[in-house]
């Protein structure tokens, strides 16, 4: 083997442990971007502190609907009320707040003018999906959540 070839091995063993080092450094890809206005990650763990404008409030679709289903699981109606129109608004508290505690972000999913976060509740297995305009995410301007969907899992799909 010459030595060309051992060096060339070698870099790129070197490059590929910085690569995997980076990766558990970041908690995931590290070509990740959390400025998108779609944010693909999933888990409503999302830390909404981490993905917010200098006035605190997020900036991005699935960082807007993680802070409305934290304020709704945390009953805050003025925080509610910020995040989503009176229409949303109005259809969380017919739903009722029971288990509002229990929803975990599964999928998000967008086009330039709007995005789709989907959630499911842990205790009911019911899907809560809400659509949020990605302009008014981006730029802070409220409510930028504009509907939301409830979907029991034993209904079929259409």
């Amino acid at each position: 083997m010459s030595t060309t070839i051992r060096n060339r091995a070698a870099a790129l063993s070197l490059a590929a442990i910085a690569g995997l080092a980076g990766v558990s450094l970041t908690g995931g890809t590290a070509l990740a971007s959390t400025n998108s206005p779609t944010d693909s990650g999933s888990g409503a763990e999302v830390s909404v502190a981490s993905d917010a404008h200098s006035d605190g409030y997020p900036r991005n679709a699935s960082g807007y609907a993680d802070a409305l289903v934290k304020a709704w699981g945390a009953g805050s109606d003025a925080e509610v009320n910020e995040y989503a129109t009176p229409g949303v608004v109005e259809a969380l508290s017919e739903h009722g707040d029971e288990h509002a505690t229990q929803w975990d972000r599964i999928a998000v999913d967008g086009s330039a003018d709007s995005s789709s976060v989907v959630y499911k509740n842990k205790a009911t297995g019911e899907l809560l999906t809400f659509d949020v305009d990605n302009e008014a995410a981006t730029h802070g301007d409220h409510p930028a959540v504009h509907h939301v969907h409830f979907k029991d899992r034993a209904q079929p799909s259409r």
